[in-house]
This record gives structure tokens, sequence and C-alpha cells, in this order.
């Protein structure tokens, strides 16, 4: 079971790998290098609420892996006491209601605010059919966020197995429709039918399937307890706060490039950080197919072997973003045949600042995720500072023209950075006597 859990994990993060280089091979043939930087820019806006939607699905995962572990879910069955499933049924209810306000409320939002963007930095000829892609391309998102958070509901009771192929074939579904549309010209209505189809067809079979236990989830009178809900809410709050403001960074730079510089440039931008980001999601692959198990050990006090097992799937993790980010930078910059695609990026001198901070990045990221399986959220501060910090930097570059110094900024943060979270890291391990 456990190899088979790491092997649909790993087909998922390869299907989100190619979901990220699809468009990287196809978009030099099928679009423009203006349109380029518009897919990049509508890509970025959606970010925002699928960085909040990423943050949702981890609560949900280690909250209920806490709060649940005495619950299992075989063949469509809540399996366990009474009293449990109750409690689970409750909390289900209300962490959906609470998510769904949020995410409808954020959507909005983003929705309101790319259309005033689009308004005062695009021509009046393609702004109003922008805002008609980006629209449906909010909804296939805002769909994509309640399929995957009910399959982290599912994870959550340790059925990573089907939880992930679930998610593997969805993506499945929004690559081919991906590159069908594009290869039929629909240009930057390929963003938005392909994920609005694929998850709203999704949507309808997850509701029958799972029609049982989300009816009970509304029919059940149990009420979620007072002092959990404020735990629950305050573990929210922290934990998408630091999430969200570190890695919306990745996704502000585009709106930013292309308010200063253009489309052009705003695309080989939005290209490049699409590369470093589908990488950094394989890598980190060996750490989610373990997280349900090192959740539950968490949960049940064996801080040592859970510490254990987290530290060899994050030397992996390492191991992997390394190969595979000096392979990809070597056959991009040095093999000729693939010219086509190296236009379409930021020159090499910036594409290996971009390498080097996302490899900081992933160690930041293995040192905070271990943290939150407790429940803890611990690097508010850093991440707050450090993100007005990029922000600054870049802004200030690209008034200045330095457009190849445009992430010195993201790079140098982690000079600063990094030895507080890492000092952070160790006296909680200390704390917990994982290290002894």
């Amino acid at each position: 079971m456990i190899k088979s859990n790491t092997t649909w994990v790993f087909i998922f993060q390869f299907l989100k790998i190619l979901n990220g280089l699809i468009p990287v091979l196809l978009i030099p043939l099928y679009l423009s290098h203006e349109d380029q930087g518009l897919w990049f820019l509508m890509l970025s806006f959606g970010s925002i609420v699928l960085l909040f939607s990423a943050a949702q699905n981890g609560i949900v995962l280690i909250f209920g892996a806490h709060e649940f572990k005495n619950l299992l879910i075989e063949k469509l069955t809540i399996i366990g006491h009474i009293k449990d499933k109750n409690s689970l049924l409750a909390f289900t209810r209300y962490s959906k209601k609470f998510f769904i306000i949020f995410l409808t409320c954020l959507s909005l939002a983003v929705f309101l605010f790319f259309s005033f963007y689009i308004q005062h930095n695009t021509p009046l000829l393609i702004h109003t059919d922008l805002i008609m892609i980006f629209g449906m391309y909010l909804l296939g998102i805002f769909l994509f966020t309640l399929n995957f958070s009910f399959l982290s509901y599912l994870e959550s009771f340790n059925q990573v197995l089907f939880a992930y192929q679930a998610k593997s074939f969805l993506m499945f579904v929004v690559i081919c429709l991906t590159c069908l549309l594009l290869y039929f010209n629909y240009g930057l209505y390929a963003l938005s039918y392909s994920i609005f189809i694929s998850m709203l067809i999704a949507f309808c079979i997850l509701c029958i399937k799972f029609r049982t236990i989300i009816v009970g989830s509304f029919k059940t009178k149990a009420i979620f307890n007072k002092h959990k809900q404020k735990i629950f809410v305050n573990y929210f709050q922290k934990n998408t706060f630091s999430m969200v403001s570190g890695f919306l960074l990745f996704q502000v730079y585009t709106p930013i490039v292309y308010y200063f510089k253009g489309s052009v440039i705003a695309g080989k931008v939005g290209l490049s950080i699409a590369i470093l980001s589908a990488l950094f999601a394989v890598s980190i692959a060996p750490l989610n197919a373990k997280m349900a198990s090192i959740i539950r050990m968490i949960a049940a006090k064996k801080y040592q072997e859970s510490y254990i097992l987290y530290f060899k799937v994050s030397q992996l993790a390492l191991i992997i973003f390394l190969f595979l980010g000096s392979l990809g930078a070597f056959l991009l910059f040095k093999i000729d045949i693939f010219y086509i695609y190296k236009e379409r990026v930021v020159d090499f001198f910036s594409f290996m600042l971009l390498w080097l901070a996302w490899l900081f990045q992933v160690i930041v990221y293995i040192f905070v995720t271990y943290i939150r399986c407790f429940k803890r959220e611990l690097f508010i501060i850093p991440t707050v500072i450090s993100a007005f910090y990029i922000l600054i930097t870049t802004i200030i570059t690209l008034h200045y023209d330095l457009v190849d110094y445009i992430f010195v900024g993201f790079l140098s943060s982690y000079v600063f950075g990094l030895p507080w979270i890492y000092v952070i890291y160790r006296k909680f391990l200390a704390s917990k006597g994982a290290l002894k």
C-alpha cells in the first residue's frame, strides 16, 4: 500500500509538471509573445485563489489527521466510534462552510481587481475578451478548490491512494483539454475552457459518488466543538497568512513586470517561474507521499520516528531538485534544438539567479512544513518581512531598468531570512525531543 501511495503521488506530481511544461512547449508554437504574457498574467491572478486553496487543503490534511486519527473510510463507509463519526461530520460541515464563504469572497475580489487592472493597462479592443476569459478561468479554479478540498478530507483519513488517483485523473484531463484547445487555435480560451470543463465534470462525479457522506455532513445535528473552532480559525489565519505571503511573490512578478515592461517581458518572466515551479512540485513529491504518515506519527507523539522519516524524504527532495534543475538548465541554454524556447524565457544569468532562489525555497519549505505538521505556525514574521523586501527590491530594479537583476531581491532575501528560520526550526525540534 505504501508503495502504491508513493507511486500515485509521483504520478500526480509528474502530471503537474506536464501541466506546467506542456504550455511551455506549445505556447511558442500557438501563441504570440504578447499572448504569452497575457496567459501568464491570468495565471498569476488566478494563483491567488489557488494559493489560498492549497493552504486550505494543507490545513484540512493536518487538522483532520490529528483530530480524527481513529476513523477510516473503506468502501465509501466511515468506520469508527459513533461519537467520532459525528465529530467528523460536524467538522466537515463547519470547515466546508467556512472555506466556501471565504473562497467565494476572495474569488470575487480577485475578479474585480483583475478587471480594474486590465482596464488601465491593456488596449480597449482586447480587455473585454480578457475579462470574459478570466471570469471562466476563475470559475474553473473555484470548482478546482472544491474538488481538491474534498479529496484532502479523504487523504486525512489515510486514503492517500484514492485521493491521488483522483487528482492524477483530473490533472490528466486538464492537460489533454489544454493541448487540444491550443492545437485547434483557441488561443487564450484554452486556459479557461480546459479547467472549467474538467472541474465541472469532476465536481458532479464526486458529488454523486460520495453523496452519502456529503448529505450526512449536512444532516448531522452534531456541532463542532467551540474550542476547536477557535483553534481551527486561528490556525487557518496563521498558516494561510504565512504560506500565501511566502509563495504569492512568485506570482506577483508577472503583473509587476507587465506594468513596467509590457507583455513580452512579463511572458518571459512568467514562463521562467512556471518552469521552476514545476521543478519544485516534483522535488517535494516524496514529502507529499509521506505527509499523512508523518502527521499520524506526530499525532501519536512519535516525534523521533517522524523526524527520521521526514529527514530522509527531505534529503531526497533536495537531490531531485539539484539534479533536475541542473539538467534542465543545461538542455535549455546549451542545446541548440531548444532555441525556440530559450528565447521565450529570461536570459541565462537571470534564470540561474531564479534557480538558486528556488533551491533555497525548497530548504525553507522543508523547515516550515515539518513544524506545520504539529499545527504550529512560527514563521509569520520572517515570511512577511521577506515578502515586503522582495516586493520593494523588485519594483526598484524595474524602475531603474535593471531587468537582468530582477531576481536579485528574491535571492538575497534568503541571506537574511534562512538563518533566522533555521534557528527557529532547530529550537522547535529540541523542544519536542525530536533530535535525541
